[in-house]
């Protein structure tokens, strides 16, 4: 039986086999949630192949580094950013005819962060986060790598409470509805999603004193106008349908919250114990 092999000492490599090597790189799906928006981070290429098109941040891996290694290092050289929440590898892809210059296989990794700042480097001319409804052509195969990311994080959202690595730690129940909207490209019924959700036990209600200093008129008025006060974002010097003349001008004085359109109806952060009893029991929250 002959050898696949043979042995070369001193060389670099010595190992040297008669099989074709296949060269392997990274791609990272970043998401963020930013004016009610679902976006993704993308580069454009500064060399070839596909130069001047976007793609997804990512680079050919090292031989003293892992796949998780060399995506958060690539992500890092491209685009200045290092999650702080962990990154999923979600799928391998592996066309023969995927990159023009090579085979190359790609190992394929996703995560979510809040909004940054992000500036092109190494081998990229430009990063900026693009909605993920709005997203221009992409280089390679990376809009099969996209839908993968979206089909994966629409998944996980059922087993996880990935929508809280993307809002504020405090939020109200409207601003996860429209987040869970935007992933999930749907529309709930407000009221079902609201019972479903407190139902599970996974949110706690903040003792916050923004929410004092707002008086939570929502709360004190029939259903009606609690039900129109959540809906609806309050914005400065406006006039409040859902409130009489006694209680409007009170109404105007709340602080809207930071960076976010205020709005008067209760605080939320997660439970993180009732979520890590849920997730154990191998629970599926529905919506």
């Amino acid at each position: 039986m002959s050898k696949n092999f043979k042995y070369v000492p001193g060389d670099p490599l010595p190992w040297h086999y008669k099989y074709e090597h296949a060269a392997v790189t990274t791609d990272c799906v970043i998401f963020t949630y930013e004016d009610w928006q679902l976006k993704v981070l993308l580069v454009r290429r500064g060399g070839e192949p596909y130069k001047g098109e976007w793609a997804f941040p990512g680079g050919f891996l090292r031989n003293d580094e892992s796949a998780e290694q060399g995506a958060l290092r690539e992500l890092f050289e491209e685009t200045s950013l290092a999650p702080s929440s962990p990154i999923v590898e979600f799928g391998v892809f592996s066309d023969p005819d995927r990159d023009p210059r090579e085979r190359v296989i790609t190992i394929a990794w996703y995560a979510l962060v809040k909004p940054s700042e992000v500036a092109g480097g190494d081998d990229a001319e430009e990063a900026a986060w693009f909605p993920v409804d709005k997203l221009p052509p992409l280089a390679f195969d990376h809009e099969k790598v996209f839908a993968a990311a979206m089909e994966r994080l629409r998944r996980d959202i059922h087993f996880q409470p990935v929508g809280f690595d993307l809002l504020d730690d405090e939020f109200t129940i409207p601003d996860l509805q429209r987040l869970y909207e935007a992933i999930l490209g749907v529309k709930f019924d407000r009221r079902n999603f609201q019972r479903k959700i407190l139902a599970s036990g996974i949110l706690e209600q903040a003792d916050d004193d923004e929410k004092d200093s707002a008086m939570d008129f929502c709360s004190a008025e029939p259903m009606v106008m609690r039900e129109a006060c959540l809906e609806e974002p309050m914005m400065e010097k406006a006039s409040y349908d859902c409130f009489d003349a006694e209680i409007a001008p009170m109404a105007s004085a709340a602080k809207p919250r930071k960076n976010r359109p205020g709005r008067l109806g209760s605080i939320f952060r997660l439970n993180r114990k009732k979520y890590d009893e849920l997730k154990e029991d191998g629970l599926k929250q529905e919506f």
